[in-house]
């Protein structure tokens, strides 16, 4: 089970999570069972965690975490060792989350944080740690709660998920579609104007080729232009040390997302080769 801990949440898009201590606000960089920890001169110091809250922030993590399957449900029944569901609630506060969770590359310090809304006692926060989640391997959380208070009326109203402290933008913040989020960020590194190398800012994770029955380990090049968007154009494979590394690497590299070469103030096409390493699973 993963702990939680409850705090107030104002609804908003891509946000910080912060933690209050003394009178002052500290975000939380990630979380262990129901505990949020913090950096403090460079340590990891742990927090209480009942006032919690989110602010708003400029832009999300430029990464990506699918999740699938949610299912929230109140009042879960009891059930037997025999696997029969009893008739009575275990308890009117009690609430179970499940969902599995796929992320676009490999993700440190994960928390994610449950919004539930009430008419009567407003928004309640309850944080979660996850951990690790491996790039584009699924892993399923699943979160049972026992809340202070009756759970009659109360829905979830949002999912964040957090990596170190920032927002990733997650599959069920339907408001703002991934792609538009990947083009204000972009939009937003070129309004300085300044002249800049061609930077990678969206990473996907190749799928290690479940196809390959001896699990060896592999590489593999990816040749690409990147567009005057930062957009990836044209990829091939330069070499694969077996082809299905480059299939992997270049299904994952159509998915890219670039801040583009700026020369002379404006955005300019360019070319890039993408390496990438395989591990077996």
């Amino acid at each position: 089970m993963v702990g939680c801990a409850a705090g107030s949440a104002p609804l908003a898009a891509q946000n910080l999570l912060y933690v209050e201590n003394g009178g002052k606000l500290e975000i939380v960089h990630h979380a262990e069972g129901n505990t949020p920890f913090v950096l403090e001169a460079g340590k990891s110091v742990s927090r209480d965690g009942q006032h919690l809250s989110l602010k708003a922030a400029p832009e999300y993590l430029p990464a990506l975490v699918t999740v699938l399957d949610p299912n929230f449900q109140r009042g879960m029944r009891a059930v037997s060792d025999k696997g029969i569901f009893e008739d009575k609630l275990v308890h009117a506060g009690r609430f179970v989350f499940t969902a599995s969770l796929k992320a676009s590359r490999a993700l440190d310090n994960v928390v994610i944080a449950l919004v539930l809304e009430s008419k009567d006692i407003g928004n309640s926060l309850y944080l979660c740690g996850v951990g690790h989640l491996d790039g584009r391997e699924s892993r399923r959380i699943s979160i049972d709660e026992v809340t202070p208070f009756k759970l009659a009326g109360v829905h979830l109203a949002a999912v964040h998920i957090f990596v170190g402290g920032r927002e990733a933008f997650n599959s069920t913040l339907k408001d703002s579609p991934w792609e538009t989020e990947l083009d204000r960020m972009v939009a937003s590194r070129l309004a300085a104007g300044k002249d800049a190398e061609l930077k990678p800012l969206y990473v996907v994770d190749p799928i290690y080729p479940l196809t390959l029955k001896d699990k060896i380990a592999g590489k593999a090049v990816v040749s690409c232009e990147i567009d005057d968007h930062g957009k990836v154009v044209n990829p091939a494979v330069t070499s694969a040390t077996n082809p299905a590394f480059g299939t992997a690497a270049l299904e994952a590299v159509r998915q890219w997302r670039f801040v583009p070469m700026v020369k002379d103030g404006h955005p300019t096409a360019s070319k890039a080769e993408v390496p990438f390493d395989f591990t077996p699973p």
